[in-house]
């Protein structure tokens, strides 16, 4: 199964696919970088699309396809360590989301990366020690400023 067929078997989101990287803010697709974006295979921003649905849950942000890949993004400050927590729980909750309500993109977990993209300065903290530790071993990229899907292994 592709990106957009996963989307639209996740009946939660299935009406939130967009075009291209049409789902995310205009303030955050400018830290979305691609190199031949008709390879882009939607957008879905995860957050609006469920506020509804789990309007107490640590949401995370967007979900996109491009080329073979998937791409999970959070949108969210860097600037103490006390955020790392944050991405961290939005992780988890993005997890067990997609195993109860989107089970064809649990599927896709092999071609599934996770991007905590900054909204500003990231203290420098968060990307040492412990704390990149951390992050690591959930499997998370970043903080970055930018998101360049073109070079993400």
């Amino acid at each position: 199964m592709n990106f957009t067929d996963a989307i639209q078997n996740a009946p939660e989101i299935a009406n939130c696919l967009k075009n291209g990287l049409q789902a995310l803010e205009r303030k955050d697709k400018s830290k979305i970088k691609v190199n031949a974006s008709r390879d882009l295979k939607g957008s879905v921003y995860i957050d609006k699309c469920l506020e509804r649905c789990h309007p107490n849950a640590p949401r995370w942000d967007y979900v996109f396809g491009y080329k073979d890949r998937v791409y999970y993004v959070e949108v969210h400050p860097a600037d103490n360590t006390r955020k790392v927590g944050e991405v961290t729980a939005k992780l988890q909750w993005l997890k067990q989301w997609r195993r109860l309500s989107a089970q064809n993109l649990e599927d896709l977990e092999g071609q599934s990366t996770y991007h905590w993209i900054s909204t500003g300065k990231t203290a420098s903290s968060v990307k040492r020690g412990k704390y990149l530790q951390i992050l690591a071993q959930n499997g998370i990229r970043g903080p970055d400023a930018v998101l360049n899907a073109d070079t993400v292994p």
